[in-house]
């Protein structure tokens, strides 16, 4: 409360009632709620404020807004953990033959993938295998961010990229659009033509992200960003290196960077040291080596993290949020430096940092 007066932040009035299905507020919630989130609109008019209440999977929401005299009811809720818990209004137990060999998922499974907002950054060789299997598994409201047309350099990784879009100087997310589409033809693809920064207001508005970024920097900011909005980032990459005379090397890694959970940093996947290196040959990077398979690999092994986070399917919590991949041996593991986490929480994305940046008075 505190912290709200100072900088005049949002509140919400948050309690569980401990049962399954729709809650709804008691005579109590009913008589006292409104006031107390009337009390919190004073504090911050300006800004969000209302109640919530949780049941073990569903939600009951108010929310009073500026400008508006009654309250409002919002259509989703997620909680960020492992699994997340996401809740949606609407008519759940959708089916369709066509799901009907993944209904191992749960019997909500669809309809979270039919509701879900996810956003992918960067639809190269690994975006685009991460947009075909996300149409293949139902997942139907898709933001792509890309600025780049198709190149000939292009064609040896990038997923339903033909040799015309080369010549038409087709953008990547019209590429992402015909082969999503093509797939699940209800789709709601989001093309966004430019950087995410551009357009930070749509990034912010998905549930998960997904991050196929070539550099260092690049995955520092949209890590900084889905941690600020509470946004689970599942980042991809892989590169190929040579010791001497030594055969070349692929190694690739994906990583689950879940707000309250340790991030890149604390996994020693993003350091000053890379940072500063990369800077040093900011405009001299060139092209980097990049073929289809460890693409394939590494965004199949993404999309199974993110089915888990949203489903829970295998029930297991503790899945490692940092894997490695040697793409000489076709190994995917644990990362060694898992090991030596000596926290389970992030100490680089404190909680007081999460919403919109502020100008604070000190």
């Amino acid at each position: 409360m505190q912290r709200s007066l100072e900088r005049k932040g949002g509140c919400f009035h948050v309690h569980l009632h401990d049962h399954r299905g729709q809650p709804g507020p008691s005579r109590t919630d009913k008589n006292g709620l409104p006031g107390v989130v009337e009390s919190l609109a004073n504090i911050a008019p300006a800004q969000a404020n209302g109640f919530l209440i949780l049941s073990q999977n569903s939600f009951y929401a108010s929310i009073k807004i500026l400008g508006e005299k009654e309250f409002l009811q919002p259509n989703a809720v997620s909680v960020v953990g492992k699994p997340m818990l996401l809740s949606f209004t609407g008519e759940k137990g959708f089916k369709s033959r066509v799901y009907d060999r993944q209904s191992f998922l749960g019997e909500s499974s669809q309809f979270l993938f039919e509701n879900i907002r996810v956003g992918i950054i960067g639809y190269g060789g690994g975006g685009s295998h991460i947009g075909q299997q996300l149409a293949h598994i139902g997942v139907k409201n898709i933001a792509i961010f890309d600025d780049d047309k198709v190149e000939d350099t292009n064609l040896n990784r990038l997923v339903g990229a033909w040799f015309s879009d080369v010549k038409n100087a087709l953008l990547k997310t019209a590429v992402a659009e015909r082969v999503i589409k093509n797939i699940l033809p209800t789709a709601n693809v989001v093309r966004v033509n430019t950087r995410w920064q551009d357009n930070p207001d749509l990034l912010q508005a998905c549930d998960v992200v997904f991050g196929n970024i070539d550099s260092y920097a690049e995955r520092q900011q949209a890590e900084a960003e889905c941690r600020r909005f509470l946004i689970p980032y599942i980042d991809i990459g892989m590169d190929v290196y040579q010791i001497d005379d030594d055969p070349h090397a692929i190694a690739g890694q994906v990583i689950l960077s879940l707000p309250g959970f340790p991030c890149m940093s604390c996994f020693g996947f993003l350091t000053e040291k890379k940072l500063a290196q990369e800077a040093a040959k900011y405009g001299k990077v060139g092209g980097r080596p990049q073929v289809v398979w460890p693409n394939g690999v590494l965004a199949s092994t993404a999309v199974g993290l993110f089915v888990n986070l949203v489903t829970n399917w295998t029930q297991d919590n503790e899945t490692p949020d940092y894997l490695s991949y040697n793409g000489n041996t076709g190994m995917i593991q644990q990362h060694v430096r898992t090991q030596y986490l000596t926290s389970k929480d992030c100490s680089h994305f404190l909680p007081d940092q999460v919403g919109a940046p502020v100008f604070v008075k000190l």
